[in-house]
C-alpha cells in the first residue's frame, strides 16, 4: 500500500471532531487540555495566537472566574500556551508531554488524558462532585457502571448542579469502563 494511501485511510479512520480536539502535544498540554476544557473547546485556543502577556491576562481571568488551578499550574500553562499558540514565532514540532500526569496508574492516566481531573478530585469537590460522592451516589444501585458510563458519555446537566458535564463520546469503551470500574470502587 503506498504511505499516501495508508496516511489518508489512517486518518479516515480516526472519529470525526478526535483529531481537531487535541492541542499541539507538547510540555504542559494535557494539563492545559484538561483546565481550557472545563469551559471552552480546545479550537478556542487553536484560534488564538496571542503574546505571552496575553496568555498570562487570560489565565488570570480564568483563575478569577473559578478554574480551578493553583500558581504552579499556571506557570506550566502559560509556558505550554506560549510556546506552541504564540503569534511571535512559529511552534515548534510537536513533542511528548513529558509533564503528564498519573505516574504509573493506568486509571488515572486515563482521567488526566481525558480531563476528568479538570472538574473532579478523589475526595473533594472541585467544579463538579469528589469521584467519592459519585462512588457513593452509584453504590449498590443495579446498572450503575452502565447509567454512569451513558452519563460520562453524554455530559448533561442538573444531577448535581447546574454547571454542565461536557460530553465524552470519543472514548474508547475498554478506557471509558476501566474509569467508570474505577469511579464505582471508591467510596
Amino acid at each position: 500500500m503506498r504511505p499516501s494511501l495508508l496516511a489518508l485511510l489512517l486518518a479516515a479512520s480516526v472519529p470525526a471532531g478526535a483529531q481537531d480536539d487535541q492541542l499541539i502535544s507538547g510540555p504542559g498540554s494535557t494539563l492545559t487540555e484538561n483546565k481550557c476544557k472545563i469551559c471552552h473547546e480546545l479550537q478556542h485556543i487553536r484560534r488564538a495566537q496571542l503574546s505571552p502577556g496575553e496568555w498570562a491576562d487570560n489565565l488570570k481571568n480564568m483563575k478569577e472566574r473559578g478554574t480551578p488551578m493553583d500558581e504552579a499550574e499556571i506557570a506550566v500553562i502559560l509556558r505550554y500556551l506560549s510556546t506552541y499558540y504564540n503569534r511571535a514565532q512559529p511552534a515548534p514540532a510537536p513533542s511528548p508531554d513529558t509533564l503528564a500526569g498519573g505516574g504509573d496508574d493506568p486509571v488515572q492516566k486515563l482521567l488526566n488524558a481525558n480531563a476528568c481531573v479538570g472538574c473532579h478530585a478523589l475526595d473533594k469537590r472541585v467544579v463538579g462532585p469528589s469521584f467519592r460522592e459519585i462512588s457513593a451516589k452509584y453504590a449498590g444501585e443495579a446498572g450503575a457502571a452502565a447509567r454512569l458510563a451513558a452519563k460520562i458519555r453524554t455530559g448533561g446537566a442538573g444531577s448535581w448542579g447546574q454547571v454542565p458535564m461536557p460530553p465524552n463520546p470519543g472514548i474508547p469503551q475498554a478506557d471509558l469502563q476501566a474509569m467508570v470500574d474505577w469511579v464505582l470502587t471508591n467510596k
